[in-house]
């Protein structure tokens, strides 16, 4: 946890230098959200988030320090379901302030899932066997390590460490599948580590794509038909620095 259990917490409009706008919610679609906030010093935040005022969850703008500007993503929601969220700052003398009780409602879901099993899945034996790096130098298995991208949790991403356009994964599948679908939700800095286009080569002869990702507010699945045990995800155009990917995904037949 970003804040100590034991700091005395004052109301967020408290906030020394005061703020500037927010907290807003913006770029709401059916699996996710951004709360923004503006402040005129910087300080540290966090959103606690979740489906009633226990919340549950909690997120932060990752690798950053103090911030005037703060825009987090709250990834992996339900579609056209009540959210409830909490903004928590903590300011150069580690004085805690926090919101009230927020509210927004996701979208309806407009997303077409294709039909099948997700084959590059730790849980269905898929395994990173390859990578361009990892953010710190960390193995596929730290907080930011390959194998974030196949885990299944979209709490938790792969990062590379400043890759980016030359960022690559490669992930072995338990054996070989035909495949009808690949999928992949970039990770983002709002400015910055933000994948474009990528493309996919199976088993080091077959190029798919390039595939456009037009946000990074969920995972966006691209038709293919292609048998194939090896698939190397390799960016292909990206805004820059520690590219990565919250959730990697192949989808062989049913």
């Amino acid at each position: 946890m970003l804040f100590s259990r034991g700091s005395p917490i004052q109301p967020l409009e408290r906030l020394p230098g005061g703020i500037i706008t927010g907290p807003a919610v913006e770029e709401v679609t059916d699996t996710s959200a951004v709360v923004a906030l503006k402040t005129r010093d910087p300080v540290f935040c966090q959103v606690s988030y979740g489906p009633t005022s226990q919340y549950g969850q909690t997120r932060r703008m990752n690798m950053s320090g103090p911030m005037t500007d703060h825009r987090i993503l709250l990834p992996g929601l339900e579609p056209e379901t009540v959210y409830h969220f909490r903004i928590s700052a903590i300011d150069g003398q580690a004085r805690v302030y926090q919101s009230g009780d927020l509210t927004f409602t996701t979208l309806r879901s407009t997303a077409a899932v294709p039909t099948g099993t997700n084959v590059a899945s730790v849980h269905a034996g898929a395994q990173v066997i390859g990578v361009s790096s990892n953010y710190g130098g960390e193995g596929n298995d730290g907080t930011f390590g390959a194998t974030r991208a196949i885990d299944g949790d979209p709490a938790t991403e792969w990062s590379s460490d400043g890759d980016g356009d030359d960022a690559w994964i490669e992930i072995a599948l338990a054996k070989p599948f035909r495949l009808t679908a690949v999928g992949l939700w970039t990770r983002t800095m709002g400015t910055t580590a933000q994948i474009h286009e990528f493309e996919v080569i199976a088993d080091g002869k077959s190029r798919l794509g390039p595939f456009p990702l037009p946000t990074a507010s969920g995972i966006h699945y691209f038709p293919v038909d292609v048998e194939a045990q090896r698939l190397r995800f390799e960016v292909a155009k990206s805004s820059g620095g520690n590219t990565g990917a919250v959730e990697i995904r192949a989808i062989a037949r049913p």
